[in-house]
């Protein structure tokens, strides 16, 4: 991972913003900003470091091979969280290996929810009864996490 200075992560918006215009720093800002909660959510499924490593990698490269973010205009770390889980767990089906238990499910139930069952913020907040502004405090909570988690 490139050791960027805190100053010099770029938004959200700018990397969609520079995803849009093809622009190929765009890759490595999307890389140093979000890779770590990528790589933990992934680590979150399996305890094999090296398969994890591998889901973690084809999981980004497919990002950019498959056009995933080609739409994005909004909420990057959902998508990119949605893609990477979406894409672990295909894996792990595929070479028969089920996905280690969370060692606390409430720990990631929003971001579980968001995943699974929930394609926006409103729809979770109305499923756990609870404002879309507490789902969104719980998700970066949670978002730190899986960042911090590696």
């Amino acid at each position: 991972m490139n050791m960027t200075l805190e100053s010099e992560i770029v938004s959200e918006k700018e990397i969609i913003t520079m995803l849009q215009e093809n622009n190929p720093l765009a890759w490595e800002h999307l890389y140093d900003k979000y890779a770590p909660a990528m790589y933990g959510l992934v680590c979150s499924l399996t305890d094999d470091k090296l398969l994890g490593e591998q889901i973690f990698a084809n999981s980004f490269i497919q990002l950019k091979k498959n056009g995933i973010l080609s739409g994005t205009k909004y909420a990057l770390s959902a998508v990119l969280l949605k893609h990477t889980y979406s894409y672990a767990m295909t894996h792990l089906k595929q070479i028969g290996i089920n996905p280690k238990p969370s060692d606390s499910p409430n720990k990631t139930k929003i971001l579980y929810l968001i995943l699974t069952q929930c394609n926006v913020i409103k729809e979770a907040a109305s499923m756990l009864t609870i404002t879309e502004k507490e789902v969104k405090k719980r998700i970066h909570a949670e978002f730190s996490g899986f960042a911090n988690a590696r």
